[in-house]
């Protein structure tokens, strides 16, 4: 449990990392990755969440720009 724990922690991070780099970026393509890279991360949460239905939930789990 307490590696699922950090495996989240380290989803969210990665979230909030690529989120300041797609407001950051200017072109298209670089957005693009970052969005997709949170999008995966994202995914990942999610099966992590489904094994641990009682854990909260935050921003970053569903985060759109």
């Amino acid at each position: 449990m307490a590696d699922d724990k950090t495996k989240l922690e380290s989803q969210r991070a990665a979230i909030r990392e690529h989120k300041e780099k797609y407001e950051r970026y200017s072109i298209q393509h670089d957005k693009d990755f970052a969005l997709k890279t949170i999008k995966n991360c994202q995914n990942q949460i999610a099966n992590i969440l489904r094994s641990h239905p009682h854990w909260s939930s935050s921003w970053e789990d569903s985060w759109k720009p």
